[in-house]
């Protein structure tokens, strides 16, 4: 039988009130309850006992998000109750500010009436089992205290068999356990026995602990300390499905070059050998910098930096300074060193748990996630190990303690506008670095040039960077693109961005 389903409708409009009463009144499992003064609402809301609360945003006596706040203040019976907050429009920073106070759902109202009642028994759901949980809880910490109690008792028998063993022994000391009319009196009587069974009672219970605190331990790997403090959880037991952040971050995207090229060569055991060898060395920077991996993509990684692009960019030129580090092992033992691409970008996402009851995991949503991806993707093209976006560098708090170098304005795969890119140098080899630097005046020439359509002239200083530096890939790439502009001609309001067609 499907549980009650209890309304406040908390709005000053009494003409709002009677729209959503007809709405729900042919559902025979919910009961409406509406309430017009906001300054009367937890009143009202302890009184009905609601398993969900809808909220005007909009009201003369109080304004809306102030109410909400309210409504979620730790000490209210309000403050577990979901809540679905109405406003006369889609407000972006208004649903964003309210998802923030703690609201559970947004709606623009008159709302559908199907969409409504499908949200209201969705969050009636969640709350009801929320408090089926909490009196399970409450059931089991009462259980606790009635075996702690017991256990006390069990102590007393251990100390009297103790006792026994130094002829100390006072019958008093059992007195009340004596009284009881259960097993543990009976063995109280004859305790010798008993001491047996204590003990064995202690190992197990000592056993069970040691088994908990591994198994903890064991969940600490599959979702880490720092994902758990993102999401205000005290541990992995108060993870729910759903549970996320949103907010502006910095996302990570890095991938190894020629992976496959690689692992051809390998057996699956030998595979998985290498990853790990590889993620084991550059994991820690992502944690030591303040990030959080969201998940492993077989030889790559996506994380995301919750306090923006200067812990991002300083992780991923460390990252590569690992990376050098283990070519090096590498080289010693003959193997060919390893090219590492990193993509970063600065946007607003979402990151929290998906999927179902029986199986969850973090992720992170965003159409600036995509986008991430495609720029470490770009890394290839360019042939750079650490690219990072217009808007990265811009939340950059001191940019003038890297070595940047603009790459292009791009339009990725999948999208249509574009963004420029640019170059941190610093995750470069010592070599390349300085070569780089070297030739960046001729590459930022040549780069004004093929801006400005003169490309023979563009042309000529991007050969002169690769007479200095043969293996920049991005000086190469511009030439071919100038072959091709040179051939075919150059488009009608050319500004110099470049379509990729490829990921």
């Amino acid at each position: 039988m499907d549980e009650q389903i209890t309304v406040l409708l908390i709005d000053d409009q009494s003409i709002i009130g009677e729209a959503i009463s007809r709405m729900l009144a042919p559902e025979k499992d919910i009961v409406f309850h509406y309430c017009n003064d906001p300054t009367q609402a937890i009143k009202v809301a302890k009184d009905c006992q609601p398993t969900v609360i809808l909220q005007d945003l909009v009201m003369p006596q109080m304004q809306g998000l102030l109410l909400v706040k309210f409504l979620r203040s730790k000490d209210a019976p309000t403050c577990n109750i979901p809540l679905i907050v109405l406003s006369s429009k889609e407000d972006p920073v208004i649903k964003a500010k309210a998802f923030e106070l703690g609201a559970n759902d947004y709606l623009v109202k008159l709302p559908d009436r199907m969409e409504l009642i499908a949200r209201i028994r969705y969050h009636s759901k969640a709350y009801v089992n929320f408090r089926k949980r909490l009196e399970a809880e409450a059931l089991f910490k009462a259980e606790i205290l009635r075996q702690a109690a017991y256990i006390d008792e069990v102590n007393k028998v251990t100390s009297a068999a103790s006792d026994v063993e130094k002829d100390a022994f006072q019958p008093e000391a059992l007195a009340e356990v004596t009284k009881r009319s259960d097993e543990l009196g009976q063995l109280a009587r004859v305790f010798t026995n008993m001491v047996k069974i204590v003990k064995a009672r202690e190992k197990e219970l000592t056993s069970a602990n040691a088994q908990l605190e591994s198994l903890l331990k064991a969940y600490g790997r599959f979702v880490p300390h720092e994902y758990l403090r993102f999401l205000r959880k005290q541990t992995i037991t108060d993870v729910q499905l759903g549970d996320h952040v949103s907010k502006v971050m910095a996302v990570m995207f890095s991938d190894i070059r020629s992976f496959t090229t690689i692992s051809e060569t390998m057996t699956p055991q030998d595979n998985f050998n290498f990853v790990n060898a590889y993620l084991k060395r550059v994991s820690p920077e992502i944690r030591s910098h303040y990030g959080i991996i969201v998940k492993f993509l077989g030889d790559g990684m996506m994380a995301v930096f919750p306090e923006g692009a200067d812990d991002a960019v300083a992780a991923g030129v460390t990252k590569h300074r690992r990376v050098h580090e283990y070519n090096k092992e590498r080289a010693a033992k003959g193997y060919l060193p390893l090219q590492v691409g990193i993509g970063i970008h600065v946007g607003h996402m979402m990151l929290g748990m998906v999927g179902e009851e029986n199986r969850m995991q973090g992720d992170a949503f965003s159409d600036n996630v995509n986008l991430t991806a495609r720029l470490e993707g770009l890394t290839k093209f360019y042939g750079v190990s650490l690219l990072i976006s217009e808007q990265a560098l811009h939340h950059l708090s001191t940019p003038e303690k890297y070595h940047i170098r603009f790459l292009d304005r791009a339009i990725v795969k999948g999208r249509t506008e574009a963004i420029a890119v640019y170059e941190v140098l610093d995750a470069e080899i010592e070599e390349i670095h300085a070569l780089k630097l070297q030739t960046q005046p001729e590459f930022e020439r040549g780069l004004e040039y093929y801006k400005n359509s003169d490309l023979e002239l563009a042309k000529t200083y991007f050969e002169k960077v690769l007479a200095i530096h043969p293996s920049d890939k991005t000086a190469t790439l511009y030439l071919e693109r100038v072959k091709i502009l040179l051939e075919k001609g150059v488009p009608k309001n050319w500004n110099g961005v470049w379509t990729f067609t490829d990921k």
